[in-house]
């Protein structure tokens, strides 16, 4: 049999309100097809491998378990497919019709729906009856209805006060006795009144996270590790430290003063991911559902002093919008979200993307390094138009190795093409020469067959010709063994730098294609990152303030091979 593997595909979704009904279990689900596979002679020699999506809705088809199945399909490892019904292989009608009546016979693969008695071999040649294609779109329809009730219970028990949230906000816990209540966490619950009382003091965010880090108190992450938490975390290997966005997201929160806020975003289609933010005036908020922490009075009060900085910020901001500042001798409005390197400077001690300040002239600076002076992080603040030239500069650098690379290119294909062509003659003229002798031993058997010649002639002169034959077809396979790899065209990078050697106007379409960070370090250092072949350019911002002469570091980063070119250019 050319293929073994009976893939048996398994799928549980809360959000298609699968977890109601106890038959729809993994578990449930794995017995019903096991036995289904056990009962059936035929499956008996098949590998058995089981693809189980648990907690995805059925709605698409964006589920890690049925992506590798898919690809398993694809690259020819499964032959059949067997599910407990059309909805757990997926609830949109469409692409499931599509998957099963064109895709699966195509590839020649099987499927098997056990309780709606499906099998696609009976249907081989024809496509499935109105019965199937009825059933899945039955399935489509109460996966939307489902979905729209639970949403509804799910927003009526938090309006009623329950928690529903998998792990409590920071200075809270899960009560041990009700699951959907929590309860003060005294420890945690003291540094939160700490970080109030100390902010309507100083009214300054970093000085707060200053005041925390001074004191080794542990951030909300480090907090809970320590208290067992099994979240898996998206920045595990950075050094926790505190900072004022996680001081500015506490004060605002209202479960501080023991509401629970809900409703803050909102699903854009059944069975997506995808989510959109919505506005405050559509949050849902359910007042003294717990214990506060802090009273109303101080959380209004530190809340009110926020909006009045927030609100002379802006203002500042907008007098100075229309300002300009100089770079490459254009005009560049402040703050313009048109800047070529936004997005893009992160400060080489943290990693973090460095703060852009825009004013006059726009700069950028590490908010780490400002609110925690934290060890290793970039203290300057660096000059928006002189990370350009840096950036423009190394671009430029780039362009004239790629110009090299691109000839030496040019002139090993044109070696290659000569090569070619002389292995090509060589061939031809050995299958001439060996063509030729085939014909003499044809002619020389007529010869003998006429008698114009002696048995002993005949075989002696054709042992000969054979001798030489083989001689020249040992020459002819050592031309093809020795046949090159015919080269790969200019590659992408070198069809991308092309031109851009006398570069003047750095753009940000430009820089999205090449750049793939600017590492600013302290002692007016900056590494450009580029996108290809792991390669960076390192330049001293001192080169760029007192001439325009910028030597440019390349580093080659190969395995354990670490190797520094320098080259100077104006």
């Amino acid at each position: 049999m050319l293929f073994m593997i009976l893939a048996l595909y398994l799928r549980l979704s809360k959000e298609d309100g699968d977890m109601v009904d106890e038959s729809n279990s993994i578990t449930n689900q794995r017995l019903i097809l096991r036995k289904f596979v056990e009962q059936k002679p035929e499956f008996a020699g098949f590998e058995i491998k089981e693809y189980i999506d648990d907690g995805f809705s059925g709605k698409n088809f964006e589920r890690p378990g049925v992506q590798e199945l898919l690809e398993d399909v694809k690259s020819g490892k499964v032959s059949i497919i067997i599910v407990k019904d059309f909805s757990r292989f997926g609830r949109n009608h469409i692409e499931v019709g599509n998957y099963i009546e064109k895709i699966f016979p195509l590839l020649d693969v099987r499927f098997i729906a056990v309780n709606n008695s499906f099998d696609s071999k009976d249907y081989k040649g024809t496509t499935p009856d109105m019965d199937v294609a009825f059933e899945n779109l039955m399935y489509d329809y109460f996966s939307e209805e489902n979905s729209v009730k639970i949403k509804n219970d799910l927003m009526g028990r938090r309006k009623r006060g329950k928690y529903l949230a998998t792990f409590a906000a920071f200075g809270y816990k899960k009560s041990p006795t009700d699951h959907n209540r929590i309860v003060i966490d005294e420890e945690a619950a003291a540094i939160v009144r700490m970080i109030f009382e100390k902010y309507a003091e100083c009214g300054i965010k970093a000085e707060v996270a200053r005041h925390l880090n001074q004191k080794d108190i542990p951030t909300p992450q480090i907090y809970a590790v320590k208290s067992g938490s099994t979240y898996q975390w998206k920045y595990q290997g950075e050094k926790k430290v505190w900072n004022g966005s996680i001081i500015g997201r506490i004060l605002k929160n209202e479960i501080y003063v023991g509401n629970t806020v809900f409703h803050k975003k909102e699903t854009i289609e059944v069975g997506s991911r995808r989510t959109k933010c919505l506005s405050k005036d559509e949050w849902e908020v359910c007042e003294g559902t717990h214990e506060p922490i802090i009273s109303k009075e101080l959380f209004e009060y530190v809340n009110s002093m926020d909006a009045r900085t927030s609100s002379i910020k802006k203002l500042a901001d907008r007098e100075n919008l229309d300002k300009t500042v100089y770079c490459e001798g254009e005009k560049r409005k402040r703050g313009s979200a048109d800047s070529p390197v936004k997005g893009l400077v992160k400060c080489g001690g943290c990693r973090h993307n460095m703060q852009r300040r825009s004013r006059l002239n726009a700069s950028y600076y590490c908010r780490y390094y400002y609110e925690t002076k934290q060890e290793g992080c970039c203290p300057e603040n660096v000059k928006e138009t002189e990370l350009i030239a840096v950036v423009l500069s190394a671009i430029r650098n780039q362009a004239m190795l790629a110009g090299e690379m691109g000839r030496l290119q040019d002139l090993y294909n044109n070696q290659f093409q000569e090569r070619v062509k002389a292995d090509q003659e060589q061939k031809e003229q050995l299958q001439e020469q060996i063509q030729k002798l085939t014909d003499s031993n044809f002619s020389l058997y007529e010869s003998y067959a006429k008698g114009e010649i002696d048995a002993d002639c005949f075989l002696q002169k054709k042992e000969n010709n054979n001798k030489q034959i083989e001689i020249y077809e040992a020459e002819l396979r050592a031309c093809h063994s020795k046949e090159t790899a015919v080269p790969d065209e200019k590659s992408d990078l070198l069809n991308l730098l092309k031109g851009k050697e006398n570069l003047t106007d750095l753009t940000k379409e430009v820089v999205r294609q090449l750049v793939d960070a600017v590492y600013v370090y302290g002692g007016n250092r900056v590494e450009v990152v580029f996108k290809f072949q792991d390669k960076s350019a390192e330049i001293s911002l001192l080169d760029v303030k007192k001439s325009k002469d910028y030597r440019i570091f390349n580093r080659y980063r190969n395995r354990d091979r670490f190797r520094e070119d320098s080259f100077f250019y104006v």
